[in-house]
């Protein structure tokens, strides 16, 4: 083919090596952007923890199992039908001068169907019970996505912690190794003595084994966001948007989480569900009424004069009344109020807590903001501090031990404003979660 058509066979194979390069361009540009770390936002954090975790799938079960708690309290009101079919076959049949003494074989069916008239109330207070069960469970549920949305917001935080407190000790360990730089020339022209240099390399070997701890660290933090997310834990973190200060005080903020925390909603609805048992366990000292209708068809080969009605249609009314059973009945009672007092002691309790917990969350996010203003002037202090202490010891002006002594003020500060303004942003979101706010401003930002 090259020798009959020479320009055919060249171009073909140009656009072999054309696509051969294509190819080998696309896969290393996917290759490229996959090796690229991906960015994991808080809220996607929150998203991804909401759908995976466990702890919430089994609170969904729960409130699942429910729901059919209350389909079957339901199904206590409503009519039943039954249907019975039996087939009888003999091993021989008998039968003497005036009838048939055993069949060949037998056969019958029945239906019937049964309407609870009465029976104390019971049934209606089951069907209330399941409501607030479920209630109760809807609100669990609530309980659950909550605190995983807290440890969320925890772990995220501790892990941008963490990567700050990485970025300032790298920071750190460049001011080390120029110390070390300059204490060594200046022992070199013999203005310090050896102690200086030595001094130097010793803060050096420190910051990189403290950074070499930290970064350790962060792996640990990234494994355990990792784990509530769901996820591998190859991530780049993205520091949120910074949010504000609520502008409620802490009497009404303490009135939102009455209306709003599921803690209390959930008792709310347990006590109700404890006032219900006990109208339920009355039911018990009252008579029970009940209406069968019943269908039957009876046959048998050969048959008999005995069976000359083959069908039959008939009504029972059962009237059923415990006389006596043991004292089991004031004991359910009696078991039944004590639950109810128990739930109204539970609620209190509650509603108690909720109250110290929205104030202390209160102060703590005022104490944090207000020494905030405090750190950024120290930093700013310890900035200037730090590299008017170095340019003096440059000149032979400070000693060795007074720059090491002003570098350790200016980490301690920057730690202490990374720490402060993380700390600002996740009291808010305990703030709003104390307020019982959060589970909806949370799904509300999807």
């Amino acid at each position: 083919m090259e020798k009959k058509y020479p320009q055919i066979y060249q171009t073909l194979k140009k656009l072999s090596a054309v696509a051969v390069l294509s190819s080998y361009l696309l896969i290393l540009s996917l290759s490229i952007s996959y090796s690229e770390d991906r960015t994991l936002t808080l809220q996607e954090a929150y998203k991804l923890a909401l759908n995976n975790h466990e702890a919430v799938k089994i609170a969904e079960e729960g409130l699942y199992q429910f729901e059919q708690t209350k389909k079957k309290a339901v199904a206590n009101i409503l009519p039943t039908v039954t249907a019975d079919a039996g087939y009888t076959k003999y091993s021989t049949d008998k039968k003497s001068s005036f009838t048939v003494l055993q069949p060949d074989h037998s056969y019958n069916y029945s239906i019937k169907v049964g309407v609870p008239l009465y029976r104390g109330g019971r049934e209606w207070s089951a069907l209330r019970q399941a409501k607030y069960m479920l209630e109760a469970g809807e609100k669990g549920l609530s309980i659950v996505q909550e605190n995983i949305i807290m440890g969320v917001a925890n772990a995220y935080y501790s892990a941008l912690k963490i990567a700050r407190e990485i970025e300032i000790k790298e920071a750190d360990l460049k001011r080390a190794e120029e110390r070390k730089r300059v204490s060594s020339a200046r022992f070199e022209v013999g203005e310090v003595t050896k102690t200086a240099v030595l001094r130097a390399e010793a803060d050096l070997a420190g910051i990189q084994a403290e950074l070499s701890r930290i970064k350790r660290d962060q792996f640990v933090a990234q494994d355990k966001l990792a784990r509530l997310a769901g996820i591998t834990p190859d991530f780049k973190l993205i520091e949120p948007p910074q949010k504000g200060l609520p502008a409620e005080d802490v009497d009404k903020l303490i009135r939102v989480a009455f209306d709003k925390r599921d803690d209390l909603l959930k008792s709310r609805a347990e006590e109700e569900l404890a006032r219900e048992e006990i109208a339920y366990t009355k039911g018990s000292f009252m008579p029970s009424l009940r209406l069968d209708g019943v269908y039957s068809f009876r046959d048998q080969d050969p048959g008999a004069p005995a069976f000359i009605n083959k069908e039959s249609i008939f009504a029972a009314v059962t009237l059923s009344y415990p006389l006596y059973e043991g004292g089991l009945r004031m004991a359910e009672l009696r078991e039944s109020e004590s639950k109810f007092r128990e739930s109204e002691f539970k609620r209190l309790n509650i509603r108690k807590d909720i109250e110290n917990e929205v104030r202390e969350s209160y102060y703590n996010l005022e104490a944090i903001n207000s020494s905030i203003e405090f750190y950024k002037k120290q930093v700013s202090f310890a900035e200037e501090n730090y590299n008017t202490v170095f340019k003096q010891y440059t000149y032979g002006l400070a000693t060795n031990v007074d720059v090491i002594d002003a570098n350790s003020v200016l980490v301690t500060a920057q730690q202490s404003l990374a720490n402060s303004s993380f700390d600002l942003q996740l009291a808010i979101i305990a703030l709003k979660s104390n307020t019982g706010v959060l589970l909806n401003e949370v799904k509300s930002e999807w």
